[in-house]
């Protein structure tokens, strides 16, 4: 853990303070620095503000200040305030702080700054930095984003040009920033940065033969978290063609895996479409069985539950784009925003009260909005939710009803795609159907399924107790004790993914073995353990989060320190490692296609109508993989991939905007 934390205070009012924390730039890769965070504001009041986590090289830019708390003094000072950060960091600031003189430090001047990419291979990029003016105490730091930071030093010359080239593995806009530090790696200026896009290897378009009509069989999808069929081809640069037994379209590079559309019988062979790559036989592709692998829903109650008042509870839509959540009625300076909400988020309004001559709801514990920006439904908790099933090819999503310029698709479903049906609305004469918060679909393309409860729609959770752990082998002995030996066979064997509890944990000759039962124990790497962690300060109580462990292979989802899921998942392999850091989800997407490197190389990868996708970081997602069935072990170019059951659990949990768009804490401890 550092120890450089330098502390700042900042005024507020006459009273009020605000304690900051600067961060120095890690000089690489490092281990998670995350502590309990205790303060002692010097007036007799201290408070244990929770979990303080370190920026990693990868979030450094733009965390590196983080507001650690806010005080209200009730005397004058001054006050000494102290901060512990676990058991090895103790510092102290004065408020109000002293006067000092500032020296003025000369800017470096940047007089290079280019960005040069390959015409062979738009992953691979040229950078070009120069400076002039850079003091022997101060240091340029270069981000280039993924986890490529770079540094010109002032000791080692005022002037100084450098050139390194970068590549890519994954399609996203990356922003490569310079930065001006001190010695010890504190911020002091941006200089500059610059947007770089790393375009993703695709097809050429298909252009149609015409054809002939090819009866087409019903090709439903297997379950609602797999709303497509997959296949792989058997042979390396397997062609695809415009039509069944027509011109080539394609020639398919290895590493591609194909969603399929359609499915087709002519003359006696059966033909499948991708929507990329046009038709192939049947013959030349195995279809894939994606995993069956499911997580485990928690049941856990609130730690402190918001009782309905009196009378039956309202239901709300927000109607401003963005509308501030206070911790009680009114807009005044001691009553600063403590969460957002985004348009057409849905709140259960609990409890009303005036001020200021406004009226403001009570939608949770301590959260008030103004009534001005929420539109009253008239839905309670046991409304019935309709189903509905896709019937056209492609069906757009829009934000509210009706077909018109300043209303554009959104999202796109495909046939046979099951949606929930909460309410119904007319648009020049037509019905529109909403499926999920600011998501309508035009109600003649939706066959309507049979009904069923909103109670009914949540899977039952289970009573589970932490830490829990799922056999990542393919089989695994139980023994009545620790350790192997002759005297101490094994007593029954466990399945891949079997479900354990962890009721202890010894060290055998420097591994662990856990005991999952009475005299029942099971060799610990070939377990991943599941164990909720702190959360930390820079995700607000409020907020929707998931935790990503690196070493464990594990996602836990939480709202605010609740914990409400967990599973195993697959993250990047080492010479394609996840980013770590506290992000936020930033791009939902209900399916698209992935693609990396160049064809026909070691690298390049091809993934069609890849579902449930959250991107959290440039590339980066959680996702669907349904091409292995390997979760518990890293696999990924650096997503994290989660079986179909559990991205679709977590795609459906979460939400775009507000509280319900998750953070993500991707660590390894």
């Amino acid at each position: 853990m550092t120890s450089s934390l330098r502390l700042q205070t900042l005024t507020l009012d006459d009273s009020h303070v605000q304690l900051i924390a600067h961060f120095p730039a890690p000089a690489g890769e490092t281990e998670d620095a995350c502590a309990e965070l205790r303060i002692d504001w010097g007036d007799g009041n201290e408070e244990d503000a929770g979990a303080l986590c370190a920026p990693t090289h990868i979030t450094w830019r733009s965390d590196h200040r983080l507001t650690l708390g806010e005080h209200a003094y009730q005397q004058e000072g001054p006050f000494t305030i102290k901060v512990a950060w676990g058991e090895d960091v103790a510092l102290q600031v004065e408020y109000p702080a002293p006067e000092t003189e500032r020296p003025e430090v000369q800017r470096p001047e940047l007089i290079r700054f280019d960005i040069e990419s390959r015409a062979d291979d738009p992953t691979e990029v040229t950078l070009h930095i120069g400076c002039r003016g850079l003091s022997g105490d101060h240091q340029l730091r270069i981000d280039a984003g993924a986890g490529k930071v770079f540094w010109l030093r002032g000791r080692d010359g005022s002037e100084q040009e450098a050139v390194w080239t970068l590549s890519y593995g994954k399609a996203a806009e990356y922003v490569i920033g310079v930065d001006w530090l001190d010695e010890e790696g504190f911020f002091i200026d941006a200089l500059d940065e610059k947007t770089l896009e790393i375009p993703a290897p695709h097809p050429p378009p298909i252009v149609s033969d015409e054809v002939e009509f090819v009866a087409q069989d019903a090709f439903p999808p297997p379950e609602p978290w797999l709303p497509f069929h997959y296949a792989r081809p058997v042979w390396s640069w397997m062609r695809t063609y415009r039509r069944p037994g027509g011109a080539v379209a394609h020639t398919v590079a290895p590493g591609t895996y194909l969603a399929i559309a359609e499915r087709a019988e002519t003359n006696g062979q059966t033909w499948y479409r991708s929507r990329s790559f046009g038709w192939f036989r049947a013959g030349d592709v195995a279809l894939i069985r994606p995993s069956r692998f499911r997580g485990v829903e928690l049941k856990s109650e609130p730690e402190e539950p918001t009782p309905p008042e009196p009378g039956e509870t309202r239901r709300g839509v927000v109607t401003a784009n963005v509308l501030n959540v206070r911790a009680r009625p009114g807009v005044r300076a001691d009553n600063p925003p403590i969460d957002r909400l985004y348009k057409n988020a849905q709140v259960t309004i609990y409890e009303e009260s005036s001020y200021a001559g406004a009226i403001w709801y009570r939608i949770g514990e301590n959260r008030w909005v103004h009534s001005g920006w929420v539109r009253l439904l008239s839905d309670g908790p046991s409304q019935e939710i309709r189903r509905g099933v896709v019937t056209a090819n492609v069906l757009n999503v829009r934000a509210r009803p009706g077909v018109r310029a300043d209303n554009p698709p959104i999202d796109r479903l495909y046939k046979n795609t099951r949606v929930d049906i909460y309410e119904e609305s007319p648009y020049a004469g037509a019905i529109w159907y909403r499926i999920g918060e600011g998501r309508w679909v035009h109600s003649g393309w939706i066959r309507l399924l049979a009904s069923r409860r909103a109670s009914e729609l949540n899977a039952q959770a289970e009573e589970v107790r932490f830490p829990i752990g799922w056999v990542i082998s393919q089989q695994l002995n139980v023994r009545a004790q620790p350790g192997v030996s002759d005297d101490n066979p094994p007593i029954d064997v466990l399945g891949h993914y079997a479900r354990v509890a962890i009721l202890e944990t010894v060290q055998v000759k420097g591994k662990p073995w856990h005991r999952i039962g009475d005299e029942r124990w099971v060799y610990g790497p070939a377990v991943r353990v599941a164990e909720p962690v702190a959360r930390p300060l820079r995700i607000p109580l409020s907020a929707y989060w998931v935790g990503v462990n690196l070493r464990q292979q594990i996602l836990i989802a939480y709202e605010g320190d609740r914990p409400v899921y967990a599973t195993l998942v697959s993250s990047g392999l080492p010479g394609t490692p996840t980013v770590r850091g506290i992000f936020r989800t930033w791009w939902r997407l209900r399916s698209r296609k992935m693609s990396g490197g160049k064809p026909g190389s070691p690298g390049y990868y091809y993934l069609d109508e890849v579902t449930w996708t959250c991107y959290f970081y440039a590339g980066y997602a959680l996702h669907t993989a349904y091409w292995h069935d390997d979760f518990g072990r890293p696999r990924s170019h650096g997503c994290v991939n989660l079986a179909p059951y559990d991205a679709w659990w977590l795609f459906n949990w979460s939400a775009p905007g507000g509280r319900r768009s998750p953070m993500v804490y991707v660590y390894s401890r």
